[in-house]
């Protein structure tokens, strides 16, 4: 029986999205700023979905991905952490109990596939690469996981560092052996599998990303890291109280350890306005430079490219989505927005370079 061709999104204007409107000075402004600027996101998902997601599991077990350069680089992206785990969901377990092998192989996929579009691609996993990358006009990919699959294995660690994984979440919504997630009925903290693993993350150089990690167990593994953490897609709790958003207490933590925190941008995750837009996003930008200071906030957007809500309901199981797509930041396309929303916000042009991608350099030097 021939294979069924599944159809995948457009990487670019999947859906009408807004641009931000600037004054003619600050137009003038923005394009000063675009010049030259590094733009860092250290937290996206370029892999490209396909059109009806009820062929999203056939598309994961076929292994035949499109990942998404275009977008990327129509986004502005200098380099971007690849948030690896959805080849996860090809068992129908939570995405915290997601099997190793599985979640290498996509690493191993999109390496393999880089390596056909080496023209427009490189694998970065150091500042200097990253830099490099940037020189020579080409997108960086910074291999990332989204949480740390390793089951009760710690060398497995060591081996997602061999395949160039830099940055790794440590644990993801529930519970592993590592620690509680944020979405686990109780907050019992990191366990002390937990603890060797930030050590062993520590000693190789590997970011210790608390993203999904419960209120206790974020704390705690600020406590025993001897590297600067990271909140690589987050939000403020004042400003949004969910499972999912962050108390001022580990925020501050992690900034006092020398970490940085980025700023989310998932639809509904920041409001229940069926007619949500950047502002939403800007508003969580604001909040943390005013709490940690300029030089410790930086992008992570978890976008997406494909439909973000339809795959947040099926596979997340979140409530019933208010809007279709956050208008504005709908996908790793739209990242020059964020560029012109701080410049609608009145920040300067070096403050937003630092924003953009120059806390983040500084941030992985200060982890490696």
């Amino acid at each position: 029986m021939a294979k069924v061709s599944i159809s995948l999104v457009s990487q670019i204007n999947r859906v009408p999205s807004m641009t931000v409107d600037l004054s003619n000075e600050d137009e003038e402004k923005y394009q000063e700023v675009m010049e030259g600027i590094l733009m860092v996101d250290m937290h996206e998902h370029p892999m490209v979905f396909p059109e009806n997601l009820d062929h999203f599991i056939e598309y994961l077990r076929d292994s035949d991905y499109e990942w998404g350069y275009e977008a990327a680089k129509h986004g502005g992206w200098s380099t971007v952490a690849t948030a690896n785990g959805f080849r996860g969901g090809i068992k129908p377990t939570h995405a915290s109990s997601a099997e190793f092998d599985i979640v290498l192989d996509e690493i191993g996929i999109m390496l393999a596939d880089m390596s056909l579009h080496s023209g427009i691609v490189t694998k970065v996993t150091n500042p200097d690469e990253i830099l490099s990358a940037h020189q020579q006009g080409k997108l960086g990919f910074f291999p990332t996981a989204e949480h740390l699959a390793i089951g009760n294995q710690l060398h497995r660690v060591d081996v997602l560092y061999a395949m160039g994984v830099r940055m790794a979440g440590l644990t993801y919504s529930h519970r592993s052996y590592i620690g509680d997630g944020s979405y686990e009925i109780t907050d019992a903290g990191l366990s002390q599998f937990g603890e060797s693993v930030v050590k062993r993350m520590n000693r190789l150089g590997m970011a210790v990303d608390l993203s999904h990690a419960g209120h206790e167990t974020a704390l705690q593994a600020i406590k025993y890291s001897e590297a600067p953490p990271i909140l690589s897609h987050n939000a403020s709790f004042t400003l949004r109280q969910t499972k999912r958003t962050v108390q001022d207490d580990v925020l501050v933590a992690c900034v006092e350890k020398g970490g940085i925190i980025c700023v989310t941008s998932v639809p509904n995750s920041l409001s229940d306005d069926p007619s949500q837009n950047i502002n939403v996003v800007l508003d969580h930008y604001d909040y943390m430079v005013n709490l940690v200071g300029i030089d410790h906030v930086g992008i992570g957007t978890d976008t997406l490219i494909g439909d973000h809500v339809d795959y947040s309901t099926r596979s997340i199981g979140s409530n019933a989505p208010n809007a279709r797509y956050l208008d504005g930041l709908e996908s790793p396309a739209d990242g020059k927005n964020i560029i012109r929303g701080l410049v609608s916000r009145g920040y300067s042009p070096d403050q937003i370079r630092k924003i953009a991608g120059q806390n983040a350099i500084s941030y992985l030097r200060r982890v490696m």
